[in-house]
């Protein structure tokens, strides 16, 4: 199989494959809404241009399963050989009246040339349906022109779902809901268990067969995207599960608290509009042809996600190791719309943007789901007979140290493990804001009456 490599424009910074110095680890999961990067790449700066600045990031990242569709002919290299495609699941999640309604505006702008395909094809397959009525009986019917939309409705048939992948041929469609809650009636193309959903994160082949020729026999990718949005109380129930691997592929977000209700959306400008154009017409052109790598970017993510990894283990927060995977892959993503989008050309603000993705909807996930995963990855763990606790190096150095202890206690403990030492440090000022620990006097500690009882938990479970 031959591979893309990236041309570097020379935006690139000089340093971008220089090796760091050797450091203590600092990564940690965002403590609040991550801020799209200050010097934002040019197509996400027009997506976004129209909005007050305190929803820039909702609507960067709702319009991500927009771009992914358009683009949704281009293939990827990422881990393991692993080939991926530009499928994206996002969902606003918000109280009633409080501005959800700018999804379907942004639609309508970010896909206006799709929505005119998909028009102009409606009004054959009227024209088609007209046919069929005046024929009647007659066995003189037109032929089906088996006509596909790429905009799908949200109250499609599974089996109305199937038969519109294989008339598209390939072409990546996108359903966009915005009331999660009209997914859930008797035989909508989502009411099968998130089956349907799983596929389409990762253009896996699905389909079903029939045993009459009046229905639908299909065998295709699921090269579907999906756009939703609703109250927390309807995104609860369309996501019941956080173990069915649903949540771990849907990118999620909410508008701030505090957010300025008194500022109000823009009218695009001529020159935004433009740019807008200009998107769709680099996207809408990409044709399916070889497999595209840009390791700078596949390297950056895997990275990211293995210092995820770190900050599971530091904090004893399981979830985290869970959620920060898919995390990983919509940066990886979307940092591939960017370099499309610049000429396959890979630029620093590709790679900021891509990083900032994964942040943003690891940090949405935990926030939504993070106990709910908890839960399930312990209930597992009691099913397998596992203890859970085991599996964390960190706890177990927790057990360890005495009532009081001093920092080298810790690296020793790590020492014995096997393990690199350099973020102990880290690990005891997780385990000071956790309140499991208080600090004595400069290199002292003492476990707090919680951080006894921590202990005495994770030794039981270990036992």
């Amino acid at each position: 199989m031959n591979m893309l490599n990236p041309n570097l424009s020379s935006e690139n910074v000089h340093d971008m494959l220089a090796e760091s110095p050797v450091k203590e680890p600092t990564a940690v999961v965002a403590d609040r809404i991550p801020k799209l990067p200050e010097n934002v790449h040019w197509a996400v700066k027009a997506v976004v241009e129209p909005y007050p600045e305190d929803r820039q990031e909702v609507m960067a990242l709702m319009a991500l399963p927009f771009l992914g569709m358009m683009g949704g002919s281009a293939r990827f290299l990422y881990r393991n050989q692993e080939v991926h495609h530009l499928g994206f699941e996002c969902c606003l999640v918000g109280e009633q009246s409080i501005g959800k309604s700018a999804l379907t505006r942004m639609q309508n702008v970010l896909i206006s040339k799709v929505i005119e395909e998909d028009n102009e094809t409606r009004a054959k397959s009227d024209e088609y349906a007209d046919e069929c009525l005046v024929a009647g009986d007659s066995k003189e019917k037109p032929r089906d022109p088996h006509y596909g939309t790429r905009i799908m409705m949200p109250s499609t048939t599974k089996a109305q779902f199937y038969q519109n992948l294989k008339n598209l041929k390939g072409k990546r469609a996108i359903i966009v809901c915005p009331e999660i809650d009209s997914l859930n009636v008797p035989n909508n193309w989502s009411r099968d268990g998130g089956a349907n959903e799983r596929l389409m994160f990762d253009t896996e082949v699905g389909g079903q067969d029939t045993k009459s020729h009046a229905g639908t026999s299909a065998r295709v990718p699921v090269a579907v995207n999906l756009a939703t949005s609703g109250t927390p109380k309807a995104v609860k129930h369309h996501y019941k599960n956080a173990e069915d691997g649903l949540v771990t592929r849907v990118g999620f977000c909410s508008f701030p608290y505090e957010m300025d209700e008194e500022k109000e959306e823009r009218p695009r400008s001529k020159k935004n509009l433009e740019a807008i154009l200009k998107i769709q017409d680099i996207l809408l052109s990409e044709a399916e042809g070889e497999v595209i790598a840009i390791p700078q970017l596949k390297k950056q993510q895997l990275a990211w996600c293995q210092e995820q990894k770190t900050v599971s283990d530091v904090s004893g927060n399981r979830s985290i190791n869970t959620f920060r995977k898919r995390a990983a892959v919509m940066g990886f993503r979307a940092g591939c719309l960017l370099y499309l989008l610049d000429g396959r050309k890979l630029t620093r603000k590709t790679l900021e943007f891509a990083k900032w993705v994964s942040e943003y909807v690891l940090y949405f996930q935990l926030k939504y789901f993070a106990e709910q995963m908890n839960e399930s990855i312990e209930e597992n763990a009691q099913m397998m007979q596992v203890p859970v606790f085991a599996r964390n190096a960190n706890a177990w150095v927790f057990c360890q140290m005495a009532v009081e202890f001093f920092h080298c206690n810790v690296e020793e403990a790590y020492t014995q493990l096997g393990k690199k030492a350099t973020g102990y440090r880290m690990v005891v000022a997780r385990w000071i804001r956790n309140g499991w620990v208080e600090k004595v006097d400069k290199d002292r500690f003492r476990k707090t009456a919680l951080g006894l009882q921590i202990c005495h938990q994770m030794c039981k479970a270990t036992s």
